[in-house]
């Protein structure tokens, strides 16, 4: 049975629930799934003791969360040695434009430059608008944003845009490439 560890950081925890998801897809495949939030396991997640890994962040403020940064530059050389893979979660990754696509591989790249690490796989998974798990400041400050890019600012609902779909074919492809060791 091939092992697949997803190691993840999570801020509001919609990252946390695509990682969820996708450990499903692989374990209903057959992959025993670890899942690790690097904010508080990190220690723990050890891609050399998997057949391959899944890397998870959300972007905010134009960048990967540093708990993953962080985490994939202490295992740079074990993620080269297996399949692996990026879910790049942000709100840019649900519009769809040609800009936006453009800015969403941008990040990417230069996640991969700033940690010399090459994943076999990414996806730019949509993330969701959570107000109700925002603070005062932020959600102030996501009204304003999303008012001016004609997005819903109605604070008592959260707006999920993850393509589930999408998702689940990322996680059934990654599964195709994981063989097991031992």
């Amino acid at each position: 049975m091939p092992t697949a560890l997803i190691a993840y950081a999570t801020t509001h925890g919609h990252t946390a629930k695509i990682c969820r998801r996708i450990a499903e897809v692989l374990r209903a495949a057959g992959t025993d799934v670890d899942l690790a939030e690097l904010a508080t396991a990190a220690d723990d997640a050890d891609p050399a003791a998997h057949d391959g890994t899944i890397v998870a962040a959300s972007i905010h403020r134009g960048t990967h969360q540093h708990e993953v940064v962080d985490w994939i530059e202490r295992n740079r050389a074990s993620l080269a040695e297996h399949p692996s893979a990026l879910v790049s979660v942000s709100l840019t990754a649900a519009e769809d434009t040609d800009e936006a696509r453009e800015v969403t591989a941008a990040l990417c790249r230069d996640l991969s430059s700033e940690t010399g690490w090459t994943p076999t796989r990414t996806l730019a998974a949509a993330g969701a608008l959570q107000y109700r798990e925002y603070d005062f400041f932020t959600r102030t400050l996501m009204r304003l944003l999303m008012r001016r890019g004609g997005h819903p600012t109605d604070a008592s609902q959260d707006y999920d845009y993850t393509d589930w779909d999408a998702v689940d074919r990322f996680a059934t492809d990654f599964n195709a490439l994981l063989t097991p060791t031992g």
